[in-house]
Formats: structure tokens, C-alpha cells, sequence
């Protein structure tokens, strides 16, 4: 109600300063001002009250609300702070925990380094020793795979040898080699020529004859790196091999500037027996100088070994 008066008082000094109010307007001369204005008429109009009343209740509502509303996020914010900080001391507690596991297996790591590395290492030799195992193990393998058809081809020369009684000889003896149609023998010690080729005859052979660049490859393979007595001589004056075959349009393979029948040995022979040298090549030499020697003897499949 104060605040009402209040208002009816500036109203009322408004009027007072107004010149129309003073009676200076048209019309309004000698009138009286107090008699126009409402207030004087009476009191104010019922309906003013209710109305600023309402705005009041209004604006307290208004204010109460948002009272709350501060008050709910404020206790929102609290109770999620609260959660947040009981989640730390969560992860601080699970770090610290964690921190400690890792420190003692650091620790019996480095109390136990030392053992690891020796069962490391000797882990690695047992690999080692068991890998050269195996490769010899496959070497050995390789070898007896390679020779498997040999020994079949002498299992089956045997079983034919004992069907027949040993009247038939279809395959070379044992310890002879086969190649192509003939069988071969390789010494592993030394004799002159002529001791050689007598040795050769008691095993129903003669020194090797080289018919062509197949059988010389064939030979210089099983010789090589040793010198070598083959059968080709010429101590009745020319060059002929010892099972008669043709020298002069036979297979030669001689080194270069021989045979040069050199007359610089001990005994001042000259130089008549020919052998095969490490790289293949033919040398004539002094019958009597020690070599090992090759015997050849042919094959005849339909009957005995020649």
C-alpha cells in the first residue's frame, strides 16, 4: 500500500507541473485540477490491486524456482564430484597395487637373469648339436639313396648268379665298377707297369683301354688326383694298346709336347708306358716309376664277364 501512495503522489506533483493542470489551457480556465484527477474522485479502480499482486506472486515464484533449480545442479555436481573422487582413489589404490606386482617381477627377473640366460644358452647348443644331427643324418640318407640302385642292380646280379649255379655272369663282380658295357677296378696302392698289367690278367682283365671322351671322363673321375697306369705302351717301338685295339685312329688325349720319350730317369731308360695324370691328361713315363692302376674287362649279358 506504501508503494501505491507513492505513486498517487508523483501522479499528483505531474498534474501540478502540467499547465493545462494550472488552468493556463483553453477551456480550463478557473477550474480546479483536484476535482479532474481520479484520486480525488475517489479511491482507485478495485482492479490495479489484484493485478500488481499477481505480478509479485509471480516474480517470488519466478525467483523460488530457480532457487531450486541452483540447488539441484549444485547437489548434482556434488554427488558426481563425489563419484568422481571415489573412482580416483579406485585407480590410485589398482596403480599403486599394479606399480608393486611390477617392481617384485622386475626384481626376480633380474634375481633370475642370470639362470634364463644360461638355460638360453645351453638350449641354443642342444639346437645346434641336434641340427648337425640331422643334416649328417640327411647326408646319410642322400648316399644310401644314391647307391640304392646299385645295390638293386647287384642283388639282382646275385640272385641271377645263384639261379644259374654261377655258370652265368651277367653283372660286374663286387668291387668293380659298371659303366656302359664294361666293368672297372681301381687300386688303391702302387706297382709298375708290367706288375700292373699282370694283376689285371689274373682277374680275367688288362689295364683300362680310353675308347672314347665318355670313358675318359669316366676314368679321370675314379683317378683323380692320382697318376695313373691305363694300357696303352710302346716298348716294341710304336704306341699300342694291350687288347689290340687300333692307336692310330683310336681316342687319343695326350698332354701338350707328349709323349716326348724323355731319357732323364736313374737308369737312363726311356720313357714307354703311358698313364693318366690328376687333370685327365696322358703322360708317357718310365715303366718302372710306381702308380696305381685302373683294370677294364667287358661285360657280355648273355654270358660270363669277358
Amino acid at each position: 500500500m506504501a508503494k501505491d501512495f507513492q505513486d498517487i503522489q508523483q501522479l499528483s506533483s505531474e498534474e501540478n507541473d502540467h499547465p493545462f493542470q494550472r488552468g493556463e489551457g483553453p477551456g480550463t480556465h478557473g477550474l480546479n485540477p483536484r476535482r479532474e484527477h481520479p484520486f480525488w474522485k475517489g479511491p482507485p479502480p478495485a482492479q490495479l490491486l489484484p493485478q500488481r499482486l499477481c505480478s509479485t506472486v509471480r516474480f517470488s515464484l519466478l525467483a523460488l524456482g530457480f532457487n531450486i533449480l541452483l540447488l539441484v545442479v549444485i547437489c548434482v555436481v556434488g554427488s558426481q564430484s563425489a563419484r568422481l573422487q571415489a573412482e580416483l582413489r579406485t585407480l590410485e589404490e589398482a596403480f599403486s597395487n599394479f606399480s608393486s606386482s611390477t617392481l617384485m617381477e622386475i626384481y626376480a627377473l633380474g634375481t633370475h637373469g642370470g639362470s634364463v640366460g644360461d638355460k638360453i644358452t645351453s638350449l641354443g647348443a642342444k639346437l645346434e648339436k641336434q641340427k648337425q644331427d640331422l643334416k649328417a643324418d640327411h647326408d646319410s640318407l642322400l648316399l644310401h639313396v644314391k647307391h640304392f640302385p646299385m645295390d638293386l642292380r647287384f642283388l639282382t646280379c646275385q640272385m641271377e648268379l645263384l639261379h644259374s649255379n654261377g655258370s652265368q655272369r651277367t653283372c660286374c663282380p663286387v668291387n668293380w665298377v659298371e659303366h656302359q658295357a664294361s666293368c672297372y677296378w681301381f687300386s688303391h696302392s702302387g706297382k709298375a707297369w708290367a706288375e700292373a698289367e699282370k694283376y689285371c690278367q689274373l682277374e680275367s682283365a688288362h689295364l683300362v683301354v680310353i675308347n672314347s671322351w665318355e670313358e675318359q671322363k669316366f676314368i679321370a673321375q675314379h683317378t683323380n688326383p692320382f697318376h695313373t697306369w691305363i694300357g696303352l705302351t710302346d716298348s716294341d717301338g710304336s704306341w699300342k694298346w694291350v687288347d689290340g685295339t687300333d692307336y692310330s685312329h683310336n681316342y687319343k688325349n695326350w698332354a701338350v709336347s707328349q709323349p716326348d720319350d724323355w731319357h732323364g730317369h736313374e737308369l737312363g731308360e726311356s720313357e714307354d708306358c703311358a698313364e693318366i695324370r690328376p687333370d685327365g691328361r696322358w703322360n708317357d713315363d718310365f715303366c718302372l716309376q710306381v702308380h696305381r692302376w685302373a683294370c677294364e674287362k667287358k661285360r657280355n649279358i648273355t654270358g660270363e664277364v669277358a
